[in-house]
């Protein structure tokens, strides 16, 4: 192996010696040097290209407070020497705006005039404006303290089999201020997010949701951050008393038995409620006309919510009629 590359290298020694390769150096030096004069050439050239450019407006008081959208930025194109639009996109152009100077009772113009002198201010006298996204802006804005209002949830979420969503979706922060004219401020007493679809949740889960915008105000902050508490269904198990119903005046139900079990699912955190309380069974002594067993049935009247696939495992009694 070393004496292969030996002789490799010795071939390589050579071939460096001879004219052959001297003028295929020379040949590359000339090719490189009349590129560079190609580009600068071609640089010094006019053309035309296009510039994303950055909107700022300054020296806004803390106490103002938009209305209106402010673009981020807008598409500006340009003619000029191609070396002057090569120095343009290394330097993020960025037209400035003096809200001292443009702005007065509310609501701030810079006119199309105002935008041509501001553009070509910005790419130099040389330069020509060939088109711009943005014409001009007229902006409204208002001094006055904004009015706190609740968030409004709107949702259409569901939780994975076997889990549940235990309570209701939190907004972070829960109230948002609306500015604006006193005229349009007071009409608003909460604002509405955009609608939250979630399927298949099987943890708490966040996430961030913009707000409806509002006509002729501005809602701050625009988004805000809801949080879906979400559980692990577990099994519980009652035993729940029956409550005799429609039963004549004088006559009293014994039941056997007077409490029957009842399986259902709830939330891991409230696995330790107390649930009876809130679980009503009843049977009804009218049904006793009905009835071919000598056993009336039993009814869930009500339960709530929280409690999922709630079933009885004894679905009706043995009773006997006493006279009070």
């Amino acid at each position: 192996m070393g004496a292969r590359l030996d002789s490799l290298w010795q071939k390589w020694h050579n071939f460096r010696e001879t004219a052959t390769f001297h003028d295929a150096v020379l040949f590359l030096i000339f090719v490189g040097v009349s590129t560079l004069f190609w580009i600068i050439l071609a640089l010094n050239d006019s053309a035309q290209d296009s510039f994303n450019v950055r909107l700022s407006i300054t020296n806004v008081p803390d106490s103002v407070t938009f209305i209106s959208d402010i673009p981020d930025k807008f598409h500006v194109g340009v003619r000029d020497k191609g070396t002057t639009l090569w120095r343009n996109h290394y330097r993020r152009p960025t037209v400035a705006i003096n809200f001292r100077d443009y702005a007065d009772k509310g609501l701030l113009k810079f006119t199309h005039s105002d935008m041509q002198t501001a553009l070509k201010s910005l790419f130099g006298t040389s330069a020509t404006i060939l088109s711009s996204s943005l014409d001009s802006l007229r902006l409204t804005y208002t001094t006055n303290k904004g009015k706190r209002v609740p968030i409004i949830i709107e949702s259409n979420i569901m939780a994975a089999s076997g889990s549940v969503i235990e309570g209701h979706p939190q907004p972070s922060p829960s109230n948002v201020y609306v500015f604006g004219e006193p005229v349009v401020v007071d009409t608003i007493h909460a604002v509405r997010t955009q609608l939250i679809t979630l399927k298949d949740l099987t943890e708490t889960t966040t996430v961030s949701v913009s707000l409806h915008k509002i006509n002729n105000a501005r809602v701050v902050p625009s988004t805000v951050d809801v949080t879906v508490p979400v559980e692990p269904l577990v099994k519980k198990e009652a035993m729940i008393t029956i409550t005799p119903v429609n039963v004549p005046q004088g006559k009293s139900l014994l039941l056997f038995p007077s409490k029957v079990p009842v399986d259902y699912y709830v939330a891991m955190s409230r696995l330790g409620d107390d649930d009876d309380p809130s679980i009503e069974l009843q049977v009804d002594y009218q049904s006793m006309l009905e009835s071919r067993n000598g056993k009336l049935r039993v009814r869930v009247v009500s339960y709530p919510e929280r409690l999922q696939n709630l079933s009885l495992k004894t679905d009706s009694v043995e009773y006997t009629v006493v006279k009070n």
